[in-house]
């Protein structure tokens, strides 16, 4: 009986188990192909965990093996970067006879063009015939290297081998031959530039001798310089705009500082070329663009980083009105050196310690004359600047200051005279009638 029971109550409970074996069989169960994955995530894990071995692998693949060099090839190369090195110790010491030497007879074309770039940079007399004797007796590589040093050395001496290189059938020295003929401003040469450089349908050529031409400072070349600054060419208003500022005359700084407001282009090239000038014209043509543009911050940081450059920190004035005087003392009555027109800039020397009253448009201003350094009116003036005492009511003071950063690393440093503290000159003791204080 014990035994029936016990069937009687396993009976339903083994078809249970049944039953759930067969619903879980699917959850439970692993097929072959499961037993592959699972074998697959096992190696895949195992890659995982160390992928040095294949990056070894590919980096071994990829990597080219160094080139094993002969002996013949390691001397030439070791040859050349001693050479190489030896010309580049040479040009920094102004050591002439070593340039002399690996220029002349360096067994390795490359050093002895590296010798002849290095002397024309240089920029001596002393390199002049070394370059000749260069071009005498090398071959190509080593010519066209040496007729560019004597292209930036631009002596008179070298107007043969310009004129020869004029007609190479090399072009490289046939621009440099043309870019060197300015340089030497001899009248000959500025003839076949006109001639010959501006006709030539190679445009580095006219390019170079644009800027040659700028060397002459001569006024009919500005019409040419202004021509290809309105060409629709961008490498010619370049060309035009740098041979410009090579004039250095009161005419083309001012032309360029008309260019600034339209040639939009050109803004950043213009206020380099003045900048690089550093004489008064360009400095007065930077102040007038400052004014001209006191509402962009961007223009005005931009100028005040460049006078900052040329050491052109102070107080600048602006005439505000026509017909202003410049005196040649600070009274009253005292002889005019001439009347200075509105937007006129210049730079404060100094400020008179004695003020004055003056009936100016029916009222009375009471105010100090000051000192101002202005350009010379007349182009054909001995000097570029004159001085003179302006009345404080004519004009619109502005300082140029440097940065703060600049202010502390100048307070260890000795101080440095500006460009236009040696365009200044002392004057007399004014001679006043009516026994006011004279000195500033």
């Amino acid at each position: 009986m014990f035994a029936r029971l016990n069937f009687r109550f396993l009976f339903p409970g083994l078809l249970l188990i049944a039953f759930f074996g067969v619903w879980f069989s699917p959850i439970f169960a692993q097929t072959p192909e499961d037993t592959n994955n699972t074998s697959d995530v096992g190696n895949n894990s195992s890659e995982t965990e160390d992928p040095s071995a294949s990056d070894e692998q590919d980096t071994n693949k990829k990597k080219p093996k160094k080139p094993v060099l002969d002996p013949e090839s390691k001397r030439y190369n070791d040859l050349l970067k001693a050479g190489l090195l030896k010309v580049f110790e040479g040009e920094a010491t102004y050591n002439y006879p070593r340039l002399k030497q690996y220029g002349l007879t360096h067994p390795i074309p490359r050093v002895r063009a590296a010798a002849a770039l290095a002397l024309g940079r240089l920029k001596s007399p002393v390199g002049v015939k070394i370059l000749h004797q260069m071009i005498d007796r090398d071959g190509e590589w080593v010519r066209q290297a040496a007729y560019k040093g004597l292209a930036d050395i631009g002596s008179r001496s070298s107007l043969d081998y310009f004129y020869v290189g004029a007609k190479s059938s090399d072009r490289e020295i046939r621009v440099a031959s043309f870019r060197g003929m300015g340089k030497t401003l001899d009248p000959g040469a500025r003839e076949v530039l006109l001639k010959k450089g501006l006709k030539s349908d190679d445009k580095e050529i006219v390019k170079a001798t644009l800027l040659g031409l700028g060397y002459y400072q001569v006024p009919e070349d500005l019409r040419i310089f202004i021509d290809y600054l309105n060409s629709e060419d961008e490498e010619f208003q370049k060309a035009a705009v740098e041979a410009l500022g090579r004039h250095k005359t009161r005419t083309s700084m001012k032309i360029l500082e008309d260019s600034f407001k339209d040639k939009t282009n050109l803004r950043s090239q213009i206020l380099d070329t003045l900048t690089e000038q550093k004489n008064s014209f360009a400095i007065f043509a930077l102040l007038r663009i400052l004014n001209a543009n006191a509402d962009s911050e961007n223009i005005v940081n931009e100028i005040s980083a460049r006078l900052y450059k040329l050491k052109a920190v102070g107080k600048y004035m602006t005439i505000v009105s026509d017909n202003t005087p410049l005196l040649r003392e600070p009274y009253v009555g005292a002889p005019k050196i001439r009347d200075l027109e509105a937007g006129e800039v210049g730079k404060v020397v100094s400020k008179h310690s004695v003020a004055y009253i003056i009936p100016i448009e029916g009222q009375r201003i009471e105010d100090f004359y000051y000192k101002v350094l202005v350009n010379t009116k007349y182009k054909d003036a001995f000097t570029e600047t004159v001085q003179g005492w302006v009345f404080g009511k004519y004009i619109q003071i502005r300082t140029i200051s440097m940065p703060k950063e600049e202010k502390e690393n100048k307070r260890k440093k000795p101080k440095q005279p500006s460009i236009l503290d040696d365009m200044e000159t002392s004057e007399p003791a004014p001679n006043n009638p009516q026994g006011e204080n004279p000195n500033p």
